[in-house]
């Protein structure tokens, strides 16, 4: 089974992740937690949520997930549960349905868009074959309904993770900001 939880930053993905990790560990199922190699925002071997919970994490290379079907985890582990997915290039999920047909069980956790609105292809990609997506929502900075996206001002040439540059923001407050930005390039 392949459950995918998404939403924007700030949304608690990586909070959900850890507690069904958490769940899944009680119930005797071997559980694996795995992130990218270049998440060290926190710590470099553990996924930590915002609100500063963690666990032991193995680092993965965003350009060859498939090593997460090596047998040094593919036979130790029931459940892998993959944190910060979107930054993981195509493979991983040749890489997820490796494990499913093997009857492993995945849990990814990632964005599903970008500042601008814009999907992460690797996160809908896995959506669309997934059993359950789980999409969680933070709450919009500005009016606190349900937010839509993780709005960043600046332009974005760089890329940062869970940092304070990036604002939850429901459709209608994103469109306010993107279009008083544009009024100001134009």
């Amino acid at each position: 089974m392949l459950t995918v939880i998404t939403g924007g930053m700030f949304a608690e993905k990586s909070t959900e992740l850890l507690r069904r990790g958490r769940r899944l560990k009680r119930a005797g199922k071997k559980v694996g937690y795995f992130k990218p190699a270049f998440d060290s925002r926190y710590s470099e071997h553990e996924i930590v949520t915002h609100d500063g919970a963690k666990v032991e994490a193995f680092i993965i290379k965003t350009n060859a997930p498939i090593q997460i079907t090596s047998r040094e985890y593919f036979n130790n582990f029931d459940v892998f549960l993959i944190d910060e997915v979107q930054f993981f290039d195509s493979t991983i999920t040749l890489a997820v349905q490796t494990l499913l047909e093997a009857g492993k069980e995945v849990i990814v956790a990632g964005l599903d868009m970008d500042y601008k609105a814009q999907p992460f292809f690797v996160t809908a990609g896995l959506m669309s074959i997934a059993e359950d997506v789980v999409k969680l929502k933070a709450v919009c900075a500005e009016c606190k309904s349900d937010a839509w996206v993780s709005f960043k001002a600046e332009n974005g040439k760089r890329l940062q993770l869970g940092t304070n540059e990036y604002t939850p923001l429901c459709r209608k407050c994103f469109n306010i900001r993107r279009r008083a930005i544009e009024d100001e390039v134009f």
